[in-house]
C-alpha cells in the first residue's frame, strides 16, 4: 500500500472532498436564503456538471443587491470546480466582505486558501467561524482536516472532539479519524474504525482505498483486504482497485489470489509494468519459469530501458539457462543501475553459467572490496576459483566465507571436493560426513561422499550414499552413473543397468550446468 505522502501531495488528496462540501455548503445557502431563482438555477447546473450556464445564472444573481454576496459565494465556489483557485479567493472574499454572516463561504474561502498551499489564512477562517459559531460542524470538520493534512493529528482530534460522535457515521469523517489514529499508531482505536466502516450504507471504491491504505499500513491486512473486498463486490472494479486487491493479497501471501487480481488490473491498463512484474514474480514462486519469461518479455518490449524489468527478465532467463538472452539483459541493468550491487552479482552469476570465470571474478572481486566481510561474495569468489581448478586460492575464500558466516552448506561441499582433488579422501569423507549431519537432506554432499567411498572401495557405505543421493535429486546425473557402476561391481547388473537407463535419458550437460548455477546464486 502507498506510504504516507506529503503536504503538497495530501492537499490533492483532499480537494474532491472539500469541492463536496462546497457544494452542500452553496444547499445550505439556497436553502436558508431560498429567495433567488438564479441562485437554484444556478446550483441545479452545478450539479449536472454544466457550469458554462451555472456562472451564467451566478452573475445574474450578482447584478440583484439582495443576492449580490450569494451570487459571489457561487461564483468562487464555480472557479474552485474549475481549479482556477487564486480567482475563487478573490470572489468569495468579495462575498464575505459584503456579508460577513455567510459562515458557508468563509468555510469556502478557507477551503480555498488550503488549496493553494496557505494554510495559515485557512486556519484563520475555520477560527474566525468557530468563534462566532461553535457549533458549525462543517467548519470544525474542515479545520480538523487541516490539522491532519499538516500533520497535526493530536490537534485534529481535539478540535473534532464535539462532533466526534457524528464522524462515526461518515466515510470522510471516519477517514479523518483513521487518518489521525493512524499517525498517532492508536491501533486498537483504529481497529474500532472498521465495523462503523461496514455500516456504512454505500462508500466509492477511491475513498475505500484510502481507508484500506491506512490500516494496511498499520499492518490490518485482513481488516484491509475486508474493507477492500466489499468494496469490489459492489461491482464495477477498477484499476486501482483491482492493483490495491492484489498489493495487499500479495503481501498476506495468498499468491492466487494476488496473481488473478493482478491479471484483472492488467486487464484494465495494459501498459501496467507493475503488474507484469509482479505476475512474473508470482509465477515463478509457483516454479512456472515459462509463464514467469513470458510476462517479462512483454514488460520488455514495453519498456526495454527500464532496469527492474532487465533484470527480472534477465534472471528468469538464467533461471531457463537461457544465457544469450540473460547475459546482455543484465548488462544492460547493471549499466543503468551501477550502484545495484544484486544485479551485478548476479550478472556474475551469469557469467558463470557461461563459463566466463575471468568476468565473474572481476565482478565479484570489485563487489569484494566494498564489502570484504561478505559471506556471499566470498563464497562465490571461492567456488569460481574450484571451477578454474584454482584449489587453494578457492580454499581460501570458503574457509574466510565460513568464518564470516558458518550457517551454510555450498562452502563446506567445495572444501570436501577441495580435499578429495588434492588427495586427501580421508579428509574429504569427514567434512562431506559432518556437513550432512548439519545437513541431511542436502544431496550433493551424499552425492560427492558416495564417489569417494566408491573410490575407497567401501561399497556398502557408499551404496547407502547414492541411493540417498538419487532419493533427494533424482535428475543427478553423476548419482546415477555413480550408483550404476557401484552395483555393477557388487554383482547387481540388472540393477545397474536401470541406472545406465535412466541416465542416458537425462541430458548431463544441461543437469550439470544447473546445478553449478543454483549453487552459484546461492551458498545456502
Amino acid at each position: 500500500m502507498p506510504a504516507r505522502t506529503p503536504y503538497r501531495a495530501k492537499l490533492t488528496h483532499v480537494t474532491a472532498a472539500f469541492i463536496c462540501l462546497s457544494l452542500f455548503l452553496l444547499s445550505s445557502w439556497s436553502t436558508v436564503r431560498g429567495d433567488s431563482d438564479h441562485i437554484q438555477q444556478s446550483m441545479q447546473f452545478m450539479s449536472s456538471g454544466n457550469l458554462a450556464e451555472a456562472e451564467k445564472q451566478a452573475r445574474l444573481a450578482v447584478r440583484d443587491p439582495s443576492t449580490r454576496a450569494l451570487g459571489w459565494a457561487t461564483l468562487g465556489t464555480i472557479r474552485v470546480r474549475q481549479k482556477k483557485y487564486e480567482e475563487a479567493i478573490t470572489f468569495l472574499r468579495t462575498a464575505v466582505r459584503l456579508d460577513p454572516r455567510l459562515a458557508d463561504a468563509r468555510i469556502a474561502l478557507g477551503e480555498a486558501y488550503v488549496l493553494t498551499g496557505r494554510k495559515l489564512q485557512a486556519r484563520g477562517q475555520f477560527e474566525q467561524t468557530l468563534r462566532a459559531d461553535p457549533e458549525n460542524q462543517k467548519a470544525r470538520f474542515a479545520l480538523a482536516q487541516l490539522e491532519t493534512a499538516d500533520g497535526k493529528f493530536s490537534v485534529s482530534l481535539r478540535v473534532a472532539g464535539p462532533a466526534l460522535a457524528e464522524l462515526h457515521h461518515s466515510a470522510d469523517g471516519i477517514l479523518l479519524l483513521a487518518k489521525d489514529y493512524a499517525g498517532l499508531n492508536q491501533i486498537e482505536y483504529l481497529l474500532e474504525l472498521v465495523p462503523d466502516w461496514k455500516a456504512l450504507p454505500e462508500v466509492s471504491a477511491r475513498v475505500s482505498q484510502d481507508f484500506a491504505s491506512l490500516l494496511s499500513g498499520r499492518g490490518l491486512n485482513r481488516q484491509a483486504l475486508e474493507v477492500l473486498d466489499t468494496a469490489a463486490s459492489n461491482g464495477n472494479v477498477s484499476y486501482e482497485l483491482a492493483l490495491a486487491l492484489a498489493d495487499l493479497y500479495l503481501s498476506t501471501g495468498d499468491l492466487s489470489k494476488a496473481f488473478s487480481n493482478y491479471e484483472a488490473a492488467l486487464t484494465l491498463k495494459p501498459d501496467c509494468i507493475d503488474c507484469l512484474r509482479y505476475l512474473a514474480k508470482i509465477a515463478s514462486q509457483q516454479k512456472d519459469a515459462e509463464r514467469a519469461l513470458a510476462y517479462l518479455i512483454k514488460a520488455k518490449r514495453m519498456q526495454p530501458e527500464n532496469p527492474d524489468v532487465l533484470f527480472a527478465f534477465g534472471k528468469a532467463c538464467l533461471e531457463l539457462e537461457l544465457l544469450n538472452d540473460a547475459v546482455p539483459a543484465l548488462e544492460r541493468a547493471a549499466q543503468l543501475r551501477p550502484d545495484n550491487d544484486s544485479y551485478i552479482y548476479v550478472l556474475g552469476s551469469a557469467h558463470v553459467s557461461k563459463k566466463e570465470y575471468d568476468a565473474a571474478l572481476k565482478l565479484f572481486q570489485a563487489l569484494l572490496k566494498k564489502h570484504p566481510d561478505d559471506s556471499v561474495l566470498n563464497y562465490a569468489i571461492g567456488s569460481v576459483f574450484f571451477l578454474e581448478v584454482k584449489l587453494a586460492d578457492a580454499a581460501e575464500y570458503l574457509q574466510k566465507s565460513i568464518q564470516l558466516n558458518p550457517d551454510q552448506n555450498a562452502a563446506y561441499y567445495y572444501l570436501g571436493l577441495i580435499a578429495e582433488g588434492n588427495g586427501h579422501n580421508d579428509e574429504a569423507v569427514a567434512i562431506l560426513r559432518d556437513l550432512l549431519r548439519r545437513y541431511p537432506n542436502y544431496s550433493p554432499a551424499y552425492e560427492a561422499l558416495g564417489a569417494i567411498l566408491l573410490k575407497q572401495r567401501d561399497y556398502p557405505r557408499a551404496q547407502e550414499a547414492l541411493e540417498k543421493a538419487v532419493l533427494l535429486d533424482p535428475n543427478s546425473v553423476k548419482a546415477h552413473y555413480q550408483l550404476g557402476i557401484l552395483l555393477g561391481r557388487i554383482g547387481k547388473q540388472d540393477d545397474a543397468n536401470k541406472e545406465c537407463d535412466i541416465m542416458k535419458q537425462l541430458d548431463a550437460q544441461e543437469a550439470r550446468r544447473a546445478g553449478v548455477q543454483l549453487r552459484l546464486l546461492t551458498p545456502h
